[in-house]
C-alpha cells in the first residue's frame, strides 16, 4: 500500500514538472508570436484600429496575420516537446540516488535474500522521492523574460477589455475581420437602391438609404439596385428560401439587379464582403370589398338607381354591375352581363356614391334579374357583393311601331344560342351548281332569331299600304335583310341599334337621336376625366360634348315649334340680374365655358360634377305653350306662365319693381368692381363692360351671369312682369352707364351724364346717389314712413353700410388705391346681394300666398324658378376669377417646363403637368 502511494506521488511530481517545463519551453519558442499578438489585440481593444481608414485597418490585419504565421512557424521549429524522461532527469538532479529513474529499475536476479534487500532499497528511494521539490525555473525565466512581459501583457489586455466594456467583442471582431475590399476600393462602393411599388397601388417609389431597416413595401414591389464596381456584385435575397443572383452590366458601364419582393426579405449586396443590406417587410394586397348601400331602385326617367360603396387598400380599378337572370335560359344557365359603373376619380381607396344607369336598352329589360357588384383592383383581384333581386326597368312604348321594334330587338338579343354549323356541301362544288344552303343561313339560325325574322316579315306585309312612313317600312325591311344574311349571333344583333333608334324616334320624336349623341359624348368625356387622359384627348371630347349639347338644344327647340309651341324669348340682362338662374342662351354657353375651363385646368372632380348637372338639365328640358300670344316657357323672365293673372296686387307689384331697380344697382356695382380690378391689373377699365353692352337681349356675359345667378336669388321669374323696371331699365341689354338705354336717359337729370368719359370714382359716386334715391323712394331713410312694401323687409342700416362702403371706395379711387376700393366695393356688392335674395324670397312667398299653393314652378330645365331650391347650388360653377387663375398657373408651369434646363426640375414639372 505504501509503495502504491509513493508511486502515485512520484507520478504527480513528474507530471507537474513536465508541465512546468513545457510552459517554459512553449514560451521560449513562441514568445515573439505571443508578444506580437498581445500588442495587436491591445491596439484593437484600445480602438486604434477603428480610428484607421478601412484600407489601413485591412493592411494592419494582414500584417498581423502574416507576422503571426511567420512567428508561429518559427516557434514551431524552435519548440521541443518535454518528455517524461526530461522531467525525471530534472527531478533526479536533486538527489544522488536518482530516485525517479531508480524506481523504474528491476533486479537482475530474484531470490529470497535479494528480494528483501530490494524492498529496503525501494523504500529508501520512495522516502527520497517524498523529499523532492518541483524545480524552480526562476533563473531561466529571468534570463528569458527579464521585464515580466508574461504578466504585463495579459494584465494590459484585461485592463483594456474592462475599459472597452460591451464594445470589446465588436472591436476585436472588426480588427480580426476588417473590410478587405477596401484594398480594392470596395469601401467607396455606393449602392443605389429603390423600391417601385406596383402601379395599381399609386405609391411613390421608396429610396433605400444606408441604415434603413424594416421598410414596409406593398407585396409585388420591384427592387432595383445599381452600383459601380470592377466586377459584378451578387444580390442575396433571404426569405423562406435564399436566392442569389448576379448583377447584370448596363450600357453605361454600371451594374444593375432587379428582383420582385413577394415576402418578408433581407436583401444584401456582396462584393468583397457585404456592401449594403436592408430588411423589407411586405404588406399583402387584399381583395376589394364591394357592397350595396341599399337595394337598387327605379329612379327618374326609368333609370336604375344603385347606391354602392367600395373599399380597397390600394384603390379600386373598376366597378361593374353583374346582371344575370333569376330564371336563366336552359341553353345558357351561367350567362351574365357586366355593366360598368363609373368611379369618382382614378382608383379610389374608398368611395360611396349613387349611380343612375340607363338599363332600359338592356336585353333583359322588364325581367327579374339578380344583381351583384364586382370590384376589381389593379392587381386583378375581384370582390363580389351579396346578390340582390331586382326587376330591370323597361321603357314604356305606346306607339305601335315603337312597340313592334322593341319586341323584335329583345327577341333577337335574348336568344343565347348561336347558329348551327353548316355541313360540307359537295354538290355545291360542281360547275354551275348553287350553294342554296349557304345562301339561306336563316334556316340554321336559333329559334328566336327565326321568330324575329317572321315577325318582321309579318309587319312589312304590304307595308307600302299600311305603313304611311316609308322610312319606318324601309327600316323594318333592312332589319329583316340583316337577319336573313347573318351567319352568326353577333351579325344578327346588328339589328339592335337600328330597331332601338326606330323605337325612340317613333315614340319620342327626332330629339331622341340628339339625346343619344349627348349621352355618348357625356360618357366619353367623363371617362377621359376619370382615367386622366391626355390634354388633347380631353379637349377633343369636350368639343364633341359641346357640339352634342348644342345639337340637342336645337333639336328640342325644333320639336317644340313643330308641335305648335313657340320659341321662348331669352331673358335680358337686367331681368337675369333680379331673377334666379333661369337659363338663357348665354347662360348655357357660360356653363359650357366653365366646364371647358375646369377640364383644361385639371379640376376633374368639379368638371365631372358640372358635366353631370348640365346633362341632367338638358334631359329635363321641356317647352310649353305660352299665353296671350307671347311664346315662352314657364319661369322665363318677361313671360307669363299658364293661368297667371295679368294684374298683380299693389304690394307684389311694388316689391317686383323695387327688386328690379335694386338689381340694376347691383349689376352696375358688380361691373364697376370688375373694372376696378381690371385697372389694378393694368388693363383698360370698362373694356369688359363695353363688350357686354353690345350684346343682344339674352346674350349676357358669362362671368356676370354666373356670379349673379348664384347670388341674386330667384323671384322675378315668378312674377312674370314684362314692364320695364321703374327708375331705369335696360331693355336693349346695354350696361348701365353706357350711352344707350332707358337707364341712361333716366339719370341724365342728375347732372352727371353716365357716358364713356366717366371715371371710376364718378361712377362710384353716381351709384351711391342711386342707393340714396332708392332709400328715399321707399321710405328707408331716417324719415321713412314705414308704409312702403319694403318696410320691415330691408334693413335701413344695411343700406347705410352700403353707402359707407361706396363712399370709402370712391375716396380710394380718387387716391388711386384700387386695391382698397375693390375691397369696399366687394362689401357693398355682398350686402346688395343679400338684400336682393331676401326680396326675392319675400316675392316668392307673396306669389305662393296669392296662388294658394306651395309647389313651385319649374323652368324648362327642370329647376325651381324661385325659393331656396333655385340658388344655383346644384350647379357649382367656379368663379371666373378662380378659373382664370388656375389657367394662369397652368400656363406658367408649361412655360417654366419649356425654359428649364435642369433635368430634375423638368421631370418634376412634367409630373405636375401630367396631373392636369
Amino acid at each position: 500500500m505504501a509503495d502504491a502511494k509513493g508511486m502515485k506521488a512520484l507520478n504527480a511530481k513528474v507530471s507537474a514538472t513536465r508541465r512546468k517545463l513545457t510552459v517554459y519551453a512553449f514560451f521560449k519558442a513562441f514568445w515573439p508570436f505571443l508578444t506580437f499578438a498581445a500588442i495587436f489585440l491591445a491596439i484593437a481593444l484600445a480602438g486604434l484600429i477603428d480610428r484607421m481608414t478601412a484600407s489601413l485597418a485591412a493592411i494592419a490585419t494582414l500584417i498581423f496575420l502574416v507576422g503571426s504565421v511567420f512567428f508561429i512557424l518559427q516557434g514551431g521549429r524552435r519548440f521541443t516537446p518535454v518528455s517524461r524522461e526530461d522531467a525525471a532527469r530534472v527531478l533526479d538532479r536533486q538527489s544522488d540516488l536518482r530516485p525517479v529513474s531508480s524506481l523504474t529499475d528491476r533486479p537482475a536476479a530474484t531470490h529470497r535474500d535479494s528480494q528483501g534487500l530490494w524492498q529496503k532499497h525501494r523504500a529508501r528511494l520512495l522516502e527520497e522521492v517524498s523529499r523532492l521539490r518541483l524545480p524552480s525555473l526562476a533563473r531561466e525565466w529571468g534570463r528569458l523574460d527579464p521585464y515580466w512581459m508574461r504578466a504585463a501583457l495579459p494584465a494590459a489586455l484585461i485592463l483594456l477589455t474592462v475599459l472597452a466594456g460591451n464594445d470589446a467583442a465588436s472591436r476585436l471582431q472588426r480588427a480580426l475581420f476588417p473590410d478587405y475590399g477596401a484594398l480594392v476600393g470596395a469601401d467607396n462602393m455606393v449602392v443605389e437602391a429603390w423600391i417601385t411599388p406596383p402601379d395599381h397601388t399609386g405609391r411613390a417609389p421608396i429610396f433605400l438609404t444606408p441604415g434603413l431597416q424594416n421598410v414596409r413595401v406593398p407585396e409585388g414591389s420591384e427592387v432595383t439596385l445599381r452600383t459601380d464596381a470592377h466586377s459584378a456584385p451578387k444580390l442575396i435575397l433571404k426569405g423562406e428560401k435564399t436566392l442569389k443572383q448576379t448583377f447584370a452590366p448596363t450600357p453605361d458601364g454600371a451594374f444593375e439587379a432587379r428582383a420582385r419582393i413577394m415576402e418578408d426579405t433581407r436583401l444584401s449586396v456582396r462584393w468583397w464582403g457585404e456592401r449594403a443590406a436592408w430588411r423589407l417587410l411586405t404588406s399583402p394586397d387584399d381583395a376589394p370589398i364591394a357592397t350595396f348601400v341599399k337595394a337598387p331602385e327605379r329612379g327618374r326617367l326609368d333609370r336604375t338607381e344603385i347606391a354602392w360603396s367600395v373599399t380597397d387598400d390600394y384603390g379600386v380599378d373598376s366597378l361593374e354591375l353583374k346582371i344575370s337572370l333569376q330564371t336563366p335560359n336552359p341553353a345558357a344557365p351561367d350567362e351574365a352581363d357586366y355593366m360598368p359603373v363609373p368611379l369618382p376619380g382614378v382608383a379610389p381607396t374608398s368611395a360611396e356614391d349613387i349611380t343612375q344607369l340607363d338599363l332600359t336598352r338592356h336585353r333583359w329589360a322588364g325581367l327579374p334579374v339578380e344583381m351583384q357588384l364586382v370590384a376589381t383592383d389593379g392587381a386583378g383581384q375581384t370582390g363580389l357583393s351579396e346578390p340582390l333581386d331586382f326587376t330591370l326597368p323597361e321603357k314604356l312604348f305606346l306607339d305601335p311601331i315603337a312597340r313592334v321594334a322593341q319586341e323584335v330587338r329583345v327577341t333577337v338579343l335574348r336568344e343565347p344560342r348561336d347558329y348551327e354549323e353548316l355541313s360540307r356541301n359537295e354538290t355545291a362544288l360542281q360547275q354551275d351548281a348553287l350553294n342554296v344552303t349557304a345562301a339561306n343561313r336563316l334556316d340554321t339560325a336559333p329559334p328566336d332569331i327565326q321568330k324575329a325574322a317572321l315577325m318582321l316579315d309579318a309587319m312589312t306585309y304590304k307595308g307600302e299600304r299600311y305603313i304611311p312612313d316609308q322610312g319606318v317600312y324601309l327600316t323594318f325591311r333592312t332589319a329583316k335583310s340583316i337577319l336573313q344574311a347573318a351567319g352568326t349571333k353577333e351579325e344578327a344583333e346588328q339589328v339592335d341599334p337600328l330597331l332601338w333608334a326606330l323605337a325612340l324616334k317613333s315614340e319620342y320624336g327626332s330629339a331622341a337621336d340628339a339625346l343619344r349623341r349627348l349621352e355618348a359624348a357625356r360618357r366619353a368625356l367623363e371617362q377621359a376625366l376619370r382615367d386622366g387622359a391626355s390634354e388633347d384627348e380631353i379637349k377633343q371630347r369636350m368639343e364633341a360634348f359641346r357640339d352634342a349639347a348644342n345639337e340637342y338644344l336645337a333639336a328640342k327647340m325644333a320639336e317644340a315649334i313643330a308641335n305648335g309651341e313657340e320659341q321662348p324669348q331669352m331673358q335680358s340682362d337686367q331681368e337675369a340680374m333680379a331673377s334666379g338662374p333661369n337659363l338663357g342662351g348665354q347662360d348655357f354657353e357660360d356653363m359650357l365655358n366653365a366646364l371647358q375651363d375646369l377640364t383644361e385646368t385639371g379640376a376633374t372632380d368639379q368638371a365631372r360634377q358640372l358635366l353631370s348637372d348640365i346633362t341632367n338639365m338638358l334631359q329635363n328640358l321641356e317647352f310649353q305653350r305660352g299665353q296671350s300670344g307671347s311664346g315662352g316657357m314657364p319661369g322665363m323672365p318677361g313671360q307669363q306662365a299658364d293661368g297667371e293673372e295679368d294684374d298683380l296686387p299693389q304690394e307684389e307689384q311694388e316689391l317686383t319693381d323695387a327688386m328690379r331697380r335694386l338689381s340694376e344697382i347691383l349689376r352696375e356695382q358688380r361691373q364697376l368692381s370688375d373694372d376696378t380690378l381690371a385697372q389694378e391689373r393694368g388693363e383698360r377699365p370698362g373694356q369688359s363692360g363695353q363688350e357686354q353692352g353690345g350684346q343682344q337681349p339674352g346674350q349676357q356675359s358669362g362671368s356676370q351671369q354666373g356670379q349673379d345667378t348664384g347670388q341674386a336669388g330667384g323671384g322675378e321669374g315668378q312674377s312674370g312682369q314684362t314692364e320695364a323696371p321703374q327708375g331705369g331699365g335696360n331693355e336693349n341689354g346695354e350696361r348701365p352707364g353706357s350711352d344707350g338705354g332707358e337707364f341712361a336717359e333716366g339719370n341724365e337729370s342728375e347732372g352727371s351724364g353716365p357716358g364713356q368719359s366717366e371715371t371710376l370714382a364718378e361712377r362710384q359716386a353716381r351709384l351711391g346717389r342711386m342707393v340714396e334715391e332708392f332709400a328715399r323712394e321707399h321710405g328707408l331713410g331716417e324719415t321713412g314712413s314705414g308704409e312702403d312694401a319694403l318696410a320691415g323687409l330691408v334693413d335701413p342700416e344695411a343700406l347705410e353700410d352700403i353707402r359707407r362702403a361706396q363712399r370709402l371706395a370712391e375716396n380710394a379711387l380718387e387716391r388711386g388705391d384700387e386695391r382698397s376700393a375693390a375691397r369696399n366695393q366687394e362689401r357693398a356688392t355682398n350686402t346688395l346681394s343679400e338684400i336682393a335674395r331676401d326680396m326675392a324670397a319675400s316675392l316668392d312667398a307673396l306669389e305662393r300666398e296669392r296662388r294658394g299653393q306651395d309647389s313651385q314652378q319649374s323652368d324648362p330645365f327642370g329647376r325651381a324658378t324661385g325659393g331656396p331650391g333655385n340658388n344655383g347650388e346644384e350647379v357649382n360653377v367656379p368663379d371666373a376669377t378662380e378659373r382664370q387663375r388656375a389657367k394662369d398657373i397652368l400656363e406658367e408651369l408649361r412655360e417654366r417646363y419649356n425654359q428649364s434646363d435642369d433635368p430634375e426640375e423638368r421631370e418634376y414639372l412634367r409630373r405636375l403637368l401630367d396631373r392636369f
